[in-house]
């Protein structure tokens, strides 16, 4: 089909004279088939125009890829598909294994190759390997007003609520093809007037004094379950929230729903006054959310109740600084259980930075590995080891969603300080 063609014919679309360019090959195969993909986006949700991105982040294990997704990718570089990092940051989600540890830990070679070969595409692509969930607090950083294409529903989340940047929720390939040619489709929440509130949410009997990161992210997952794809508005939250609470509540809204976007009143960017997030309307519903509602996540979330744990597992999203220096001080002078496997996975940079202060060491001595680059969400390789395992335990609601659907594992899901509670004691305890 000739594109432009339709376009000049009267179609509703306007390309410039450089999207042009691209859309008929001008600019090398590779980016033509990428620039299809956009302007087949865009026709697929009406969009008027293209607008140009500043950032992208793109999805980076094999285990989503798959062998046909990986040559996909090969034969795009081999066509002169390559990223402009002058004009796009490009940077790429977590992987399936660490390059230092996989052998000790267990992995499956064949798996491990092939995680290999799909970096190897990324490298020609031009992208930056950061290899985490938390690019956005490793230089990945679009801001307010930007627009942006990531991979990651829990980035892409708070890049719009808590930066103000501007994206959808989209697949892999139109990922990669907005990296490629510096462009995305002019819909959604690209467009300011779909960035409103559509639901106040409020809480009942919570001392939300007390609340933990985990604590933010059940209250998140509760939410995302009842509003699906709606906006959501929360009123009467704190407004000095750390980074780990508000991201908590970030990464776990899409995990049983569809939402892109949140606001806290007088806390995120597009939320000053009850009038400006709601876009000066009323609210479509209202929910209070209480403490019944948040234990109904335990009992969704946990498939087996107390017993052995095989794997305690934190890191999804990624564990931040603070993270792990909040276990390595539950770990000083412990050891864990000798059938238990403890994993703390994060960004190589952070790994970098808890060995210079020597949470890493304090972790290690007590039996625990930090993990760099490695998924422990949707694309976890549990199912790649070796020996195999049957229970994770996790602080993490998203790991505790995804973990026995894609691994096929038993989960139980709790507090931080409980996690670490099993992973010394080889037991659950409830």
């Amino acid at each position: 089909m000739n594109w432009n063609e339709g376009f000049r014919a009267g179609g509703k679309m306007i390309l410039t004279d450089e999207e042009k360019k691209m859309l008929d090959g001008s600019c090398g195969e590779g980016v033509r088939r990428a620039m299809e993909i956009i302007v087949t986006l865009a026709k697929t949700y009406d969009a008027e125009r293209l607008v140009r991105i500043s950032s992208a982040h793109l999805g980076a294990t094999f285990k989503s890829h798959g062998v046909e997704g990986l040559e996909w990718i090969e034969e795009m570089v081999e066509q002169g598909a390559r990223c402009d990092l002058g004009q796009v940051f490009v940077t790429l989600n977590p992987r399936s294994f660490d390059n230092d540890h996989w052998r000790e830990i267990g992995f499956e070679e064949q798996a491990v190759a092939n995680q290999e070969r799909l970096d190897r595409c990324y490298h020609r692509l031009g992208t930056i390997p950061v290899y985490s969930c938390i690019h956005y607090l490793l230089g990945n950083l679009p801001k307010r007003n930007d627009h942006f294409s990531w991979a990651g529903s829990s980035g892409q989340v708070f890049a719009n609520s808590v930066l103000g940047a501007m994206g959808n929720r989209e697949g892999v390939w139109a990922n990669v093809a907005a990296a490629i040619t510096g462009r995305t489709a002019e819909y959604g929440l690209h467009l300011k007037e779909n960035r409103r509130g559509q639901v106040l949410v409020t809480t009942e009997d919570l001392d939300l004094s007390t609340f933990s990161a985990v604590d933010y992210a059940t209250l998140g997952y509760f939410v995302g379950r009842e509003i699906n794809d709606q906006i959501p508005v929360f009123s009467g939250l704190p407004e000095h929230l750390t980074t780990e609470q508000i991201r908590g509540l970030a990464y776990s809204l899409p995990v049983a729903g569809a939402v892109s976007m949140f606001h806290v009143l007088g806390v995120t960017p597009e939320a000053g006054t009850y009038e400006e997030a709601f876009g000066a309307k009323e609210p479509d519903r209202k929910l209070v959310v209480g403490p019944r509602d948040l234990r109904t996540v335990d009992d969704l979330l946990n498939t087996t109740r107390g017993g052995d744990v095989d794997l305690v597992c934190f890191g999804c999203p990624h564990c931040t600084l603070t993270e792990l220096r909040e276990v390595a001080s539950l770990l000083e002078g412990k050891s864990i259980s000798e059938n238990v496997r403890l994993w703390f996975c994060t960004s190589r940079w952070i790994k970098d930075l808890a060995t210079r202060l020597g949470y890493r060491e304090t972790i290690e001595k007590a039996g625990g590995y930090i993990l760099a680059d490695l998924c422990a969400g949707p694309s976890a390789p549990f199912d790649y080891l070796k020996e195999g395992i049957s229970v994770v335990a996790t602080n993490s609601v998203k790991t505790a969603f995804y973990a026995p659907g894609t691994s096929k594992v038993d989960v139980l899901f709790g507090e931080t300080k409980k996690c670490i509670g099993a992973a010394l004691r080889g037991k659950w305890e409830n």
